[in-house]
C-alpha cells in the first residue's frame, strides 16, 4: 500500500484537524507511481467515508459538519485521524505534530490578545518538554533552552521536529516567565 505524505497539520478547534497531504508522486513521470498515488487517495477517501458513518464517528460528524476533503486538505476529527494514521507518512511523530498544531493555533489566536494569555495546558506541556516546574525563573529557562538547542538543533545532527517543538515551547514559556505567570 502506498503511504500518502502529510506536509502539515492544522488545528481547527474542538479536536478537529486539517491535514495537508503533499504527495509529489502524483506529478511523477512514472505512470505506476502516479496510479499508486491516485489509488491511495481514493482508497483512503472511501475508508474514511465508511468509518465516519459508524456509530462512534457518526455522532462526531452529526453535530459538526467539519469533515471535508478538498484536494490535498482534509479536515478530520482526531479519533478518525488516529485511526487512519497508518495510511499516512508523517514528517514527525503524529502526537508531536498535533501538539505543534495546537500551539500554533493558540499563538495565532492570542496574537490578537495579550501575548501572555496562552492556555494553562500549553504552558504545562511546554514546561514538561523543558523538564521544568512552575517555579522556574528566566535563568532556569535560558540554561535549559541552551542545553536542548545543542541536543535538538538540526545542524548538529538533532531532530528537526523536536527542534521546532522546542522553539514553540520556548516562546510560550518566555512570555509567561516575563509576566511572572509561572511563579506560585
Amino acid at each position: 500500500m502506498y503511504l500518502l505524505h502529510v506536509k502539515n497539520i492544522y488545528d481547527v478547534g474542538d479536536d478537529y484537524y486539517t491535514i495537508h497531504i503533499e504527495d509529489h508522486g502524483i506529478n511523477s513521470h512514472n505512470r505506476e507511481v502516479r496510479q499508486s498515488v491516485k489509488k491511495a487517495f481514493a482508497d483512503l477517501r472511501k475508508a474514511i467515508n465508511a468509518y465516519r458513518l459508524l456509530p462512534e464517528y457518526a455522532e462526531l460528524y452529526r453535530v459538526d459538519e467539519r469533515y471535508s476533503v478538498k484536494g490535498n486538505y482534509w479536515c478530520l476529527h482526531k479519533q478518525l485521524l488516529l485511526h487512519f494514521a497508518a495510511w499516512l507518512n508523517f514528517p514527525a511523530p503524529l502526537e508531536t505534530m498535533l501538539w505543534e498544531a495546537r500551539i500554533r493555533a493558540e499563538q495565532q489566536y492570542y496574537s490578537f490578545q495579550e501575548p501572555a494569555q496562552v492556555s494553562q495546558v500549553g504552558v504545562d506541556k511546554a514546561l514538561q518538554f523543558f523538564g521544568l516546574d512552575h517555579t522556574a525563573t528566566q535563568e532556569d529557562l535560558k540554561r535549559r533552552y541552551r542545553q536542548l538547542v545543542k541536543r535538538y538543533h538540526p545542524d548538529t545532527g538533532g531532530d528537526e521536529a523536536k527542534f521546532k517543538t522546542l522553539q514553540y515551547a520556548h516562546s510560550i514559556l518566555k512570555a509567561h516567565i516575563k509576566s511572572d505567570a509561572l511563579v506560585g
